[in-house]
């Protein structure tokens, strides 16, 4: 059954351009209004497909820098895939906000960027008096079934993120979340690309035995009605390529 998507962030300033070209891992050439300009891209990931050339995008100006805007998504199913990650997360703190996802009801943001064994973890939250944290992992990879993925790219920081929420949760009562972000719309669920990083399973492997819990939250972008929207918050996560 499909989940009925909910508004969650409007962006009134949203453009429509066309990619023209990535020049570097934060950079984007696009059209807007038959003129080329250079807008700033908030995800180091690959995001196959989604550069191409010709391939309608969502900008937002931006006031400051060189760029002149911020590419925050791009053409997906008739929406748009959120290929910011900047906005995954203030996407994720509003949700939080609202006690809207179901398997962190009662949690009370403390902090962004809570230091952990030489990493920093995105989030410590309060969840029924006992110390929780959080990392985001933007998953904004298409499959041919409608399943989002992570990583696009060999992730030796998301590694060392996972392999310290395993130690983190082993060390007394407390609770660690590594949440993947489905960016496409209408995510049917989450599959792990362990082939694109042959080590993550063993990663993930000790965490799981340690107690860190895998989540997914699907949230994307409408780019006719500006605004930011999420659909199902607790999908299908699938670590079967590992033999999990």
């Amino acid at each position: 059954m499909k989940t009925i998507s909910q508004n969650l962030i409007t962006l009134r300033d949203l453009l429509e351009c066309c990619i023209v070209e990535r020049i570097s891992r934060f950079t984007v050439v696009v059209d807007i209004g038959g003129a080329e300009a250079v807008a700033y891209l908030n995800n180091t990931g690959r995001l196959e497909g989604y550069l191409a050339r010709g391939r309608k995008g969502f900008c937002i100006p931006l006031e400051r820098g060189r760029a002149r805007y911020r590419l925050v998504g791009v053409e997906d199913n008739g929406y748009a895939a959120l290929v910011d990650t900047r906005l995954h997360e203030k996407s994720f703190e509003e949700l939080v906000a609202r006690d809207a996802i179901p398997w962190l009801r009662n949690c009370a943001l403390i902090r962004r960027g809570y230091p952990l064994h030489s990493s920093r973890i995105d989030y410590e939250l309060e969840c029924r008096n006992k110390t929780t944290l959080v990392e985001l992992k933007s998953a904004v990879m298409r499959f041919p079934d409608n399943f989002t993925g992570y990583p696009d790219a060999p992730t030796p920081r998301g590694r060392k993120h996972i392999e310290a929420l395993a130690k983190f949760v082993s060390g007394g009562d407390r609770d660690a979340y590594v949440v993947f972000v489905a960016g496409i719309p209408n995510a049917k669920g989450f599959r792990l690309n362990c082939h694109i990083d042959k080590d993550i399973c063993k990663s993930i492997e000790n965490a799981l035995e340690n107690g860190v819990k895998f989540k997914s939250i699907n949230i994307y972008l409408d780019p006719y009605l500006k605004n930011i929207v999420f659909g199902d918050l607790d999908l299908h996560v699938d670590f079967s390529c590992c033999g999990l």
